[in-house]
Parts: structure tokens; sequence; C-alpha cells
């Protein structure tokens, strides 16, 4: 795991090639290093062929077609356990607004802007261990 803040490893996965672009020039701007993934396969494929490959945390889109991001981020967890995940779509900031499946998970709206995305990553990043490995088990 990288030590300094804003210089973590993000593996975005989204099906649509504008999002994955303009999601790796936002996070670039901060200092994280981007990998796109333009699919659920493609993301699994990664880890399979690189088991070791540096990933600080994902940025995962629900809604895609093949696998939605729910059960791709559960599959790439089993590879990688404890690994925090970010989720987004166009569904509501509000929680009770969104499908059920995806509720009570770390969330940003899309479209979402290059100030909002490096504090959402901060929370997540900058969790606790033990606070992030307990809410994994709890889920």
């Amino acid at each position: 795991m990288s030590c300094d803040p804003g210089s973590e490893t993000i593996l975005i996965i989204d099906d649509e090639a504008t999002v994955l672009s303009l999601t790796g020039l936002m996070l670039g701007q901060h200092g994280y290093r981007a990998i796109a993934a333009p699919s659920a396969k493609e993301a699994l494929r990664l880890f399979e062929t690189w088991p070791d490959i540096e990933v600080d945390l994902l940025m995962v889109d629900i809604v895609m077609p093949e696998m939605n991001g729910i059960e791709l981020a559960s599959r790439l967890q089993t590879i990688r356990p404890g690994l925090p995940v970010l989720f987004f779509s166009a569904y509501s900031e509000q929680e009770i607004l969104r499908p059920v499946f995806a509720r009570n998970v770390p969330f940003i709206a899309k479209p979402f802007t290059s100030l909002q995305l490096p504090k959402k990553i901060r929370e997540l990043l900058d969790k606790p261990k033990a606070e992030t490995a307990a809410s994994a088990e709890a889920e």
C-alpha cells in the first residue's frame, strides 16, 4: 500500500469510456495513479493475471452489463480481502432513493466533481484498518 495520501493507486471500473477517462484525469490532478477497466470481466482478469498488482481502492460503477458493481466488488474482495471500495452511479446521493442493493455502501453520485471525488476517496482510505475490516465482515 502507498503511504503518501493522494499517491495511491485506484482501479476504476465502468463500462462508459468517457467516465473512465474523466475520472482518471480527475484522480491524476490530485496525485493518484488510475488504472481503468472497461468491464467487470477485465477487472477480474487484471487481478487473475497480476495477483500482486498494487491497488489501494476500487471505484466501481454499480450498474454495468454482465455483472453489477456490488457483485464484482464482492468477487474482487475475495481475491484481495479488505480492499476499500467506492461505488458510484447516477443513483441519488440520498440513500433512501437508491435501490436496496445499492444502500449501506460507500457511494458517490454521478456526475461528481474533481473536488467531491478526492474528498470521498480520502474518507475511505483514511479510515483505520480495523474499522474497514469490521465493516467488511458485517456485510
